[in-house]
């Protein structure tokens, strides 16, 4: 009977229960060890004896599955057990005997194979040892057999749908175990020619016991055959930014598709581990590590800001601060500025001047309109034609300079940094920053409160991190969320992020440097991840990359803020090229919201992808050439209408 996801893994935890006793006397008999311990648990302790099972990975596999739930139990335990059970003691000088003239003495096993084969090595590696791991317990227990076969038939038609270096993956798993019958014939010719190549180096490999010396040297000879067979891209023909971003990109699909036809799993390569079974002298300490940095990273989701849309969803929304060594970049950014003010020929003079005598024609004469006693008011006309006979007159009043209040919204997105497939140097990001950097300095003349936020949704970056400590950071939470929650690790690993540059109570001199800083690699990115990796200190400029954006979760949020503000006029500004992942119709009713609570939402459009329709007041750019004349221009029109609404209003 099929369960639902609120009781499906308090069901999946009293069965296993059950079959706890037999699974656990199995596994101490094959191992040799009357002491193993089989329990359930999110995260392995450091007991050498205990096999832990994580109660996801078998909901995940119970509700995927139309076989009989407790074949899929008992498989999906015993398939977790096989690879927890053992460990590989590293010795250098006995497991890689064959590679120290390559390895200069390296002790990890990633970093070796990393060295030996390239990014790809591991996963080659990983696959042969998880199936060589099957295929030595599974054969002993043919009804253990029988119920694992089932279990990967299920999936196997899948396998067709996974793109070329996958599918190869997954038929390599199946020639070594042999659950499956793989007729090749049906598959394309260089995977065919792939496949065919490989098994002849696997048919050498011990299948008694596993020798991790000659499984590097068939995982290396496999990666040869991969790229001849182009089953994998040749990395040198790219930039150092963008075989990372190819490399990225590639682990992302491994993790995913080798979920969708293997068994998920928390130790093996359907997860994107890192090979952390292959324990070296340091391996606990680094696992502690990691386990932490995820521990940490979950806190910051779960105690992050809840965001409620207009119809009643809810959302998370992690603020924080624009990491602060991106003053670090202040000098290039500044150059940068400059000359793309001169390539797009942008104005340099102070813009507040289109703009200053709308906003203070009132607080020059120290008197505020729209009374119906008093002295009366120069806006005569205005009120009479408007109808307002009744607020003809005004009175001498003490102003407050901070009567408005203007947030700035600016899309972080990675669409804002390739604005054409064929553009290597797009221009949406420098042009936002651009436009955002004027609006701010009209803000700051006229000495009204503001705020700056750059938003996306991606992993998100510490306020004092570098852009070395982001990307370690990144990839191991990334491992060890996947290993402690499978399918469910997108939700806590992509969070929505609002950076902000300048909140309302900062000084803007304090965080000017930093801003500019962004500007630097609005337009070269893959370039400047390049020329960081050469200095440590850098920011994290790669918590942009392959970024999305959901607007109407940073619009509700700078919303709540301004809301806030004792001023009188409100502003919200944003910056995009109008290409978010979330929902159009949330987007309108967000915005909607906004301005039934008196706040002006103008909607700065980038570019030409994306839609605008949703915002009432808008503008659209379609040149850099045009940014800051219809900035200035539609900023303008927006405080007229305030003052009509509004006479003598400051």
């Amino acid at each position: 009977m099929k369960s639902t996801k609120n009781n499906i893994e308090s069901e999946v935890i009293k069965e296993f229960e059950k079959i706890k006793p037999a699974l656990t006397r199995l596994l101490q008999s094959e191992s040799k060890n009357n002491d193993l311990i089989l329990r359930l648990g999110k995260t392995s302790t450091e007991n050498s004896n205990e096999v832990t099972i994580n109660p996801t990975i078998l909901v995940n596999s119970i509700e995927n599955s139309n076989i009989n739930r407790n074949d899929v139990l008992i498989g999906t335990v015993i398939h977790e057990s096989i690879h927890a059970m053992k460990e590989y003691k590293i010795i250098p000088e006995k497991d890689f005997k064959n590679f120290q003239k390559d390895i200069e003495g390296l002790t990890d096993i990633e970093e070796v194979l990393e060295i030996l084969s390239g990014p790809f090595g591991k996963y080659i590696f990983e696959i042969l040892i998880h199936s060589l791991e099957e295929k030595i317990f599974v054969n002993q227990f043919s009804g253990l057999f029988s119920i694992l076969k089932d279990i990967y038939a299920e999936k196997e038609s899948n396998i067709k749908k996974l793109n070329d270096f996958n599918i190869f993956l997954s038929l390599l798993f199946h020639k070594i175990t042999n659950y499956i019958e793989i007729d090749i014939n049906n598959y394309k010719s260089n995977i065919r020619n792939a496949l065919i190549d490989s098994v002849s180096i696997i048919n050498k490999l011990d299948k008694e016991d596993i020798n991790i010396n000659e499984n590097i040297e068939a995982s290396i000879e496999i990666i040869d055959i991969c790229k001849r067979c182009n089953l994998l891209p040749d990395l040198d023909k790219y930039s150092l930014g963008e075989k990372r971003e190819i490399v990225e990109s590639m682990e992302d699909s491994i993790a995913n598709d080798l979920n969708k036809v293997l068994i998920p799993s928390s130790v093996n390569i359907t997860t994107g581990n890192s090979l952390e079974k292959f324990v070296g002298d340091n391996q606990n300490s680094k696992i502690l590590n990691k386990e932490n940095l995820m521990d940490d990273h979950i806190t910051k989701v779960g105690a992050s800001e809840t965001i409620y849309l207009p119809d009643g969803k809810v959302s998370k929304l992690i603020s924080t601060k624009l990491p602060n060594n991106f003053n670090l970049l202040y000098d290039s950014g500044s150059s940068t500025y400059d000359q793309l003010l001169k390539e797009w020929k942008l104005p340099i003079f102070k813009v507040t001047n289109k703009i200053k005598p709308y906003f203070i024609h009132n607080q020059k004469r120290q008197r505020i309109s729209g009374y119906d006693q008093g002295d009366l008011s120069p806006h005569v006309p205005l009120m009479l034609g408007s109808g307002r006979y009744e607020r003809m007159f005004e009175q001498k009043q003490r102003l407050s300079n901070k009567s408005y209040a203007v947030s700035l919204l600016i899309d972080g997105s990675g669409s804002m940094l390739e604005k054409e497939k064929d553009e290597f140097y797009p221009w949406s990001l420098s042009a936002g920053l651009i436009g955002a950097s004027y609006l701010a300095q009209i803000c700051y003349e006229l000495n009204i409160d503001f705020e700056v936020a750059i938003f996306n949704r991606g992993f998100v970056s510490d306020e004092n991190e570098s852009e070395t400590d982001y990307v370690s950071r990144k990839m191991s939470v990334s491992s060890m969320l996947n290993a402690n929650y499978g399918s469910n690790a997108e939700n806590y690993f992509n969070t929505t992020n609002h950076y902000f540059i300048k909140d309302f109570k900062d000084n803007w001199k304090d965080n000017y440097e930093k801003f500019i800083g962004l500007i630097e690699f609005s337009r070269k990115l893959r370039d400047s991840i390049e020329n960081i990796d050469k200095n440590k200190d850098k920011p994290p400029i790669s918590m942009f990359e392959r970024s999305t954006n959901v607007d109407e979760r940073n619009i509700m949020y700078a919303t709540k803020r301004i809301l806030n503000h004792e001023s009188n006029s409100k502003m919200l500004v944003v910056l995009s090229d109008g290409m978010t992942r979330g929902s159009l119709s949330d987007l309108k009713n967000s915005i909607n919201f906004a301005t039934r609570n008196n706040i002006d939402v103008v909607g700065i459009g980038i570019g030409q992808r994306g839609t605008w329709k949703e915002y009432a007041n808008h503008t659209q750019i379609f040149k850099p050439e045009e940014l800051i004349y219809s900035i200035v221009n539609i900023t303008k029109d927006i405080l007229i209408k305030n003052m009509k609404e509004n006479i003598g209003a400051a």
